[in-house]
C-alpha cells in the first residue's frame, strides 16, 4: 500500500472507532437517564418564605429554601426544582399523582389543597422557629380603644374569620367562641388576609363593635410593614396551638424514597447556617404526636395530652437525659471517628456534678466563681465555645464532692432554669442572660436543712408547670409558673432525695414520678396530691438513678434494692408488689435506658435486662471504660457510653451478646478525668465536661 492508501485506511480505521464510541456513549448516557431517579418537586408555601413574604421585618419571614433545595440535592443525590406558590393547584398539574414531590407549608392549607386535588401526601415532619416551637396560634383582636377584654365579651361583634383552609383563624377561632357562648352567625365573614380584617375594624366607626382573627406568626409583619401601627390592635383571645410549618411528600413518593427525605430533613439540625437560612433553632423535628396529618385538624381544637417525656425536639439537648428525659435521640453516628480533635475547649474554675444544656447556638452549664463563694452559670456560642452571658451571685457554703452546681439547666422555649446546690433557682431569658425570678428552695419554702450533698435534682417541666424538690415539711414538691415564678400548688412530705424526677402516664394518669429521701411515689400533675407511696425493702438508697418509664410500667433501680418493674392500676396507683426483680444490677448512680423489650445501664459491666421477661439477665458485659458511673445515650439502633476518663464507647444494640462497635478517647490522659457531669449531644456535637475543661467535640466520621 502507498502511504496515501494507509492514511485513507487508518483514518477510516479512526472515524468507525470514533462512531463506535459515540455509539456506545449514547447508548450509556440512556441507560444512565432511564436508572436517574425523577427529579424531586420541592413546592414552598411557608408564608414566611422570601418569595411569599416581605422584607420589613428585619431577620424574620425571610427564610432562604432555595438552600433547602441545594442541601436536598446533596442529600438524596437527584435534582430537586424549587417552586413557590400559594396554593397546590398553581404549582401541579392536574394529576398531581403522577410526580414526585416534598410540600413544605402550613399544615391546614395543604392539606385542604390536597384534597381538592385528590392528592396523596403524608405529613413526615415540621420545621421549628427560632425559639423551637413548630405551632401557630389565632389571634382575636380589637381596636386598642374597644371595651372587650375576653372572647366572652364579644356578643353582638361583627368578626372577621379566616379562610376555612387556615385552622388557626378558622376553625380554631370558632372552638375558642363556641367555649366562650359567643353566637355564631349563620354566614360568616370572611377575610382573605390578615390584613384585610385588621384593617376593617380599624376603619369601621366607633359605634361598630368589630373583631378580626389573625394568625400569630403574621402580627410582626403587619406592624412591620406599617399596614396598622403598634398599639392600634389589641389581643381579647387567643386560640389553642395549631401545627404549623409541616413538611409532606406527596405524588409518586414511594416508601423509601420518603424514608431518605425524613432522614435527610431532621438531619439539618446538624447544619448550623441552613437552620439561619430557615430561622429555625432546631431545624425540621420528627411528628411526634398521634395525630392523623392525612386529616385536616377538628374544629374542637382539642388537643390529645402527649406523653411529657417526648415534648421537646431530639434536635436540642434541653436538660437532664435529653430531649425525652430518658437518654433517647433520633440517631447517634454508625462508628465513633479514629481520632478526633476538640471544635474548641474552655477552661474552668473548678470540676463539677452538674450536666450540661445545649440548643442550635447555645451550652449552657454551671460552675463556681474563683473565690468559691458564688455560683457561676454561663452560656457559651455552640458555634465557637464564646461566652455569650454570665449569671453569678453569692452561694456560700461547703459541700462534699465541691459546691459547683449539680443540676442541669433546663431550657424551656426562650427560658432556662437554673439550679445550684445551695437551692437558688433562676428563671433567665436564653438570649440574653436576664432574670425573669429568682427563689431560693429552702428558704422560701421553709427547709432549715439542706441535703448533705446540696440540691442535685434536676428541675421538670410538665403542662407548663415548674417542678422542683425543696424537701420541706410542707413542700416536698413544688410546682411553679414558669414565667412567673408563683407557686401553682406545694405537696407536704417528706425530704428531697438526689434523683431526679419524671413524668408519664401510668394507669392512664398523667403524673410526676421519683423518689424521696426514704420512698418511691407519684403525684398528680395539675393539683400535686401524692398519689401513692411505695417505700422500699431495704433502707438507706440515696435514690440517684432516674426512674424509667416502660409502657406504661415504671422501672426503678438503686443501691440497696436492686432493680424492679411496678404494674398500675386503672386509677394510675402503683401495684406495690413489683412485677419483676432483678438483683444483679445494683447501680449507684447510673440510669438505665430502654431499647425495645430490654433495658440497658452500667454499674462496673454492661448490663443488659430483658423487662419482658422478668427482668432475667441476658447478659453484662466487663470494660475498662466502665466504672461505678456512666452516661448512657441510644438511639434504638446503638448505645454511647461516656466512660470513665472521657472513653466513648459505641455499643451495638444488640440482645444476645456484649459488642463494641468503635471506641474513642476525648483527653489526653482519661486516667486524670473524674467525669461525673452528664454530656449533651446535638446532631453530632458532643458537649462534655472534664475535669478542668469543657470540650465541643465533632462525633461525626469525616
Amino acid at each position: 500500500m502507498t502511504f496515501k492508501q494507509n492514511s485513507c485506511l487508518l483514518l477510516c480505521l479512526m472515524c468507525c472507532l470514533s462512531f463506535s464510541g459515540l455509539s456506545v456513549l449514547a447508548e450509556q448516557k440512556s441507560s444512565d437517564n432511564a436508572g436517574s431517579p425523577q427529579p424531586l418537586t420541592l413546592i414552598i408555601m411557608d408564608p414566611l418564605a422570601a418569595p411569599l413574604s416581605c422584607p420589613c421585618v428585619k431577620g424574620y419571614a425571610q427564610r432562604k429554601y432555595e438552600t433547602l433545595g441545594e442541601y436536598l440535592e446533596t442529600q438524596l443525590g437527584r435534582k430537586v426544582e424549587v417552586q413557590f406558590t400559594e396554593s397546590l393547584a398553581k404549582a401541579l398539574p392536574k394529576n398531581g399523582n403522577d410526580q414526585a414531590c416534598l410540600i413544605i407549608g402550613k399544615q391546614s392549607v395543604v392539606l385542604a389543597d390536597a384534597t381538592a386535588l385528590k392528592l396523596k401526601v403524608q405529613g413526615i415532619a415540621r420545621l421549628s422557629d427560632l425559639q423551637g416551637e413548630t405551632t401557630q396560634t389565632g389571634l382575636i383582636v380589637v381596636s386598642a380603644q374597644d371595651p372587650a377584654q375576653h372572647a366572652k365579651d364579644l356578643q353582638g361583634y361583627r368578626i372577621f374569620f379566616g379562610p376555612s383552609e387556615c385552622d388557626e383563624k378558622h376553625q380554631a377561632a370558632l372552638s375558642i367562641l363556641k367555649n366562650a357562648h359567643v353566637p355564631i352567625p349563620d354566614k360568616l365573614e370572611i377575610s382573605q388576609a390578615c390584613s384585610d380584617g385588621a384593617c376593617k375594624i380599624l376603619e369601621f366607626d366607633k359605634d361598630i363593635r368589630a373583631a378580626a382573627v389573625i394568625s400569630s406568626y403574621a402580627k410582626p409583619l403587619l406592624q412591620g410593614c406599617g399596614t396598622i401601627k403598634k398599639g392600634d390592635l389589641r389581643v381579647v383571645a387567643e386560640t389553642k396551638p395549631v401545627p404549623f410549618i409541616t413538611a409532606f411528600t406527596g405524588g409518586n413518593v414511594n416508601p423509601a424514597e420518603q424514608k431518605q427525605i425524613t432522614a435527610a430533613l431532621l438531619n439539618v439540625v446538624t447544619q448550623p447556617e441552613l437552620c439561619k437560612a430557615l430561622e429555625s433553632l432546631m431545624g425540621f423535628v420528627p411528628i411526634e404526636t398521634a395525630e392523623d396529618t392525612s386529616k385536616p385538624v377538628s374544629a374542637s381544637g382539642k388537643k390529645k395530652i402527649q406523653d411529657p417525656q417526648i415534648e421537646q425536639s431530639s434536635a436540642v439537648w434541653p436538660g437532664w437525659l435529653g430531649p425525652h428525659r430518658n437518654g433517647s435521640v433520633t440517631q447517634l453516628p454508625k462508628s465513633l471517628p479514629a481520632t478526633t480533635s476538640p471544635l474548641w475547649n474552655f477552661k474552668l474554675a473548678y470540676s463539677g456534678l452538674g450536666g450540661i444544656a445545649a440548643t442550635q447556638d447555645r451550652v449552657i452549664f454551671g460552675d463556681r466563681g474563683l473565690d468559691n463563694q458564688s455560683d457561676l452559670f454561663r452560656c457559651l456560642s455552640a458555634s465557637d465555645g464564646k461566652v455569650q452571658w454570665v449569671l453569678e451571685y453569692l452561694a456560700p457554703g461547703e459541700l462534699d464532692y465541691g459546691t459547683s452546681p449539680r443540676a442541669t439547666p433546663l431550657v424551656y422555649g426562650d427560658l432556662v432554669f437554673l439550679l445550684g446546690a445551695f437551692g437558688d433557682l433562676h428563671c433567665v431569658e436564653i438570649k440574653s442572660g436576664k432574670v425573669f425570678w429568682k427563689k431560693n428552695l429552702y428558704r422560701d419554702f421553709g427547709q432549715n436543712t439542706r441535703p448533705t450533698w446540696g440540691a442535685c435534682s434536676s428541675p421538670l417541666i410538665v403542662e407548663n408547670r415548674l417542678i422542683v424538690n425543696p424537701g420541706a415539711k410542707a413542700a416536698s414538691l413544688v410546682a411553679l409558673d414558669p414565667r412567673t415564678g408563683k407557686t401553682l400548688w406545694q405537696t407536704p412530705g417528706n425530704e428531697a432525695a438526689y434523683g431526679s424526677f419524671i413524668a408519664g402516664k401510668f394507669g392512664g394518669r398523667l403524673q410526676v414520678v421519683g423518689h424521696d429521701a426514704v420512698s418511691l411515689g407519684g403525684w398528680d400533675v395539675k393539683t400535686g396530691q401524692r398519689l401513692w407511696t411505695v417505700i422500699p425493702a431495704y433502707s438507706g438508697d440515696f435514690n440517684v438513678p432516674t426512674p424509667l418509664a416502660i409502657n406504661g410500667q415504671l422501672l426503678v433501680t438503686t443501691e440497696n434494692n436492686g432493680t424492679r418493674l411496678y404494674g398500675f392500676d386503672s386509677d394510675g396507683i402503683v401495684i406495690p408488689r413489683a412485677v419483676a426483680i432483678n438483683e444483679d444490677l445494683n447501680p449507684d448512680m447510673s440510669s438505665p435506658i430502654q431499647i425495645g423489650d430490654h433495658v440497658y445501664c452500667i454499674w462496673n459491666d454492661m448490663y443488659c435486662l430483658n423487662w419482658k421477661n422478668g427482668l432475667k439477665t441476658a447478659w453484662n458485659g466487663p470494660d475498662k471504660a466502665f466504672g461505678d458511673y456512666a452516661a448512657l445515650i441510644t438511639d434504638s439502633q446503638r448505645i454511647l457510653v461516656i466512660g470513665k476518663g472521657g472513653r466513648l464507647v459505641l455499643v451495638d444494640a444488640n440482645t444476645e451478646q456484649f459488642k463494641v462497635n468503635s471506641r474513642l478517647n476525648l483527653f489526653i490522659d482519661p486516667g486524670n478525668e473524674n467525669i461525673f457531669s452528664h454530656c449533651a449531644l446535638v446532631g453530632n456535637r458532643l458537649y462534655l465536661r472534664g475535669e478542668s475543661e469543657l470540650i465541643c467535640v465533632d462525633l461525626s466520621v469525616h
